[in-house]
């Protein structure tokens, strides 16, 4: 029998006991926003499963078990998924529970964990959110349902954005928008399509520097340039080229949810 109250409790009863993670979403110690509320759902008898789906399995559930509703409809068991369809993988999605109108329990970055939030923002502030109402029980579509939330990297060895964006989800900066900002121009970032040239620093490649232990000034230069590559184990030029075997090797890290 169906459950929105021990949908509910699966995600209480792990309040403050687990931690957030892309690459261990499984349980039981750690999961993401997505897989944490496929488990929830399956717990409430609303959803079945062999592996938990991501935020583009959820989209995809509208018109079966879920029926979209407007924001002001929400309710005690509604979900929200955040992002665009298609699109939402990664930072670029997150979802979670009602408790009532006003506020909803999610697995997140910012508390590590599971937590609950009443600021709208949560639901991430630079992503459209979208509202259903689990309307009957049921199995997941075909196709997609084994692609873990983390969006996977081409090893392609270019540091374009989704590059970027997966080095700001495993380093956990603010702001996960794919790009390297405030950059000097030099001849180590001048082939990285993800930086934009100014002033003022990244805060990524400050996390970045802080790993590596070189100066934290944001700047992506020969000498952070080096240290990662010696890190990736890859000529230590100073130079990141279009096609780099140091991107590649740096690739095949975030992958992992390492750098």
């Amino acid at each position: 029998m169906s459950s929105i109250e021990a949908m509910i409790k699966w995600m209480t009863d792990r309040q403050g006991k687990v931690t957030y993670s892309m690459a261990n979403r499984t349980g039981p110690k750690s999961y993401d926003c997505s897989s944490a509320v496929s488990y929830a759902m399956q717990a409430g008898g609303f959803y079945t499963f062999s592996y938990p789906g991501n935020t583009e399995t959820l989209f995809a559930l509208n018109g079966s078990i879920l029926k979209k509703i407007s924001r002001a409809e929400c309710r005690r068991g509604d979900i929200f998924v955040a992002g665009t369809p298609g699109g939402s993988l990664g930072s670029a999605g997150h979802t979670g529970i009602f408790l009532d109108n006003t506020r909803f329990i999610h697995c997140n970055y910012t508390a590590n964990g599971i937590s609950i939030n009443s600021n709208d923002a949560y639901m991430g502030s630079r992503l459209q959110h979208h509202f259903y109402r689990i309307v009957s029980a049921g199995s997941p579509p075909s196709g997609g349902t084994n692609q873990p939330q983390q969006n996977l990297l081409a090893i392609d060895g270019s540091w374009g954005n989704a590059t970027t964006r997966r080095l700001q989800e495993v380093l956990d900066t603010a702001g996960k928008d794919g790009v390297i900002s405030g950059q000097i121009k030099n001849r180590a970032n001048r082939n990285i399509p993800s930086a934009q040239f100014g002033s003022g620093g990244s805060n990524v490649i400050r996390a970045l520097q802080n790993k590596l232990g070189v100066e934290s000034d944001g700047n992506f230069g020969p000498n952070t340039c080096v240290a990662l590559q010696r890190r990736m184990g890859t000529l230590q030029d100073g130079e990141i080229s279009a096609i780099s075997d140091c991107v590649k090797a740096m690739q095949r890290r975030l992958n992992e949810n390492k750098i």
